[in-house]
């Protein structure tokens, strides 16, 4: 039978030391010295909070809520950075926090999850100003000064320059570049690319534009295509956060409504992967985002295939479930497949367990079930 793959980036074909580092060194820019623990990062990814640009503001608030609730502090700026300093001066006469508290609050699809802790009331003894400031906007690079920070180390400074057109605000390597390493082997690759099979990755990574569009990508860092690369996969579809950045652009709409776990990116990176072409892929996914019927490209699939997805995490896991149901109330006779890849940490594990989804330690078990 065909086999459409949908394959997440980090964690699964690639393990992601470069942005694990990264937002070690956010947080740290803004917090001072202080240890993030391991087991802080992967619960959060086990509640559905896997993207950096949420976790370092949502840390930096826990920090400074500690601060706040143990001490009155008036007149503070509510500019990240320049809170961030003069924070840091105050807590080198205070105790630092033993460990972090990130509240629990229930996501909301369509919804960045830092600005879900903001609207919940999360952090509370932060100032209303800083903390909005704070957890809000995590993907405008020229309002979110977490991003920016992170977006240094992660594509270098050099790079980021030429990303985003704005000058560096400090000299920084590309943490993916040097940290990052693939996480398929040769003989896996060689099982992924059998000729019943269609790939795509699938990803929150930012991106480029689609392939084949003649317009600017200023503004859009190619974090997704550097992974493709390391793990030997730059010649599949890519269907990432920049493409769907571009999408929401031609129709007014918000990017954070596209991404995984909505069914949006499942539709658009399987019928990528079928057809080989980003652009025709994200306009079909709109018109069933806008009348919720699949039509148009979509009539090119096979009217029976199986759809699988790849996945470290939950997010894109629901986003492929959700789409497996849009394609059998359309008439497809598709099976769904969902593997959980935990490189054996256990949180995830449990996480997967929770959810009823086979996982396996590695890529050795699991591609033969693929």
């Amino acid at each position: 039978m065909t086999k459409i793959i949908l394959l997440d980036i980090d964690g699964v074909l690639v393990q992601p030391g470069g942005y694990r580092a990264a937002l070690r060194a956010t947080v740290q820019r803004f917090i001072g010295d202080f240890k993030i623990e391991e087991d802080l990062l992967t619960n959060l990814e086990k509640r559905g909070i896997s993207s950096e640009w949420d976790m370092s503001p949502l840390i930096i608030a826990a920090f400074w809520e500690d601060v706040f609730s143990r001490q009155y502090i008036d007149l503070l700026s509510t500019n990240v950075a320049v809170a961030a300093h003069n924070l840091q001066n105050l807590c080198k006469v205070m105790d630092e926090p033993k460990f972090l508290s990130i509240p629990e609050f229930e996501l909301v699809v369509g919804q960045y999850p830092a600005e879900t802790a903001f609207h919940a009331g999360c952090f509370s003894s932060i100032p209303e100003g800083l903390r909005k400031n704070l957890l809000t906007s995590t993907r405008d690079v020229k309002r979110s000064e977490t991003m920016r920070t992170f977006q240094h180390f992660t594509l270098g400074s050099k790079t980021y320059s030429e990303t985003y057109q704005l000058s560096a605000e400090f000299e920084a390597e590309s943490f993916l570049l040097a940290i990052d390493k693939s996480n398929i082997s040769e003989e896996v690759i060689g099982s992924l690319k059998h000729p019943d099979h269609y790939l795509v990755a699938f990803t929150a990574r930012p991106s480029g534009i689609p392939v084949g569009v003649d317009e600017s990508n200023v503004g859009y860092a190619p974090e997704a295509e550097l992974g493709l690369e390391l793990a030997g996969m730059k010649d599949i579809p890519l269907m990432a956060f920049g493409k769907l950045e571009y999408i929401a652009a031609q129709y007014g709409l918000a990017p954070s409504t596209l991404v995984k776990p909505s069914p949006f990116q499942a539709l658009a990176g399987t019928l990528a992967a079928w057809t080989g072409e980003e652009l025709s892929a994200l306009k079909a996914a709109y018109d069933w985002y806008d009348t919720g019927v699949l039509n148009g490209r979509f009539g090119d699939l096979p009217k029976s295939f199986e759809l699988i997805v790849v996945e470290d995490t939950m997010g894109g896991i629901r986003s492929v479930r959700s789409a497996g149901e849009i394609f059998q109330k359309a008439g497809f006779d598709v099976t769904v497949r969902v593997l959980g890849l935990t490189s054996g940490i256990a949180a995830k594990a449990a996480a997967f367990e929770a959810a009823d989804v086979p996982h396996f330690e590695n890529w050795e078990s699991l591609i033969r079930i693929i």
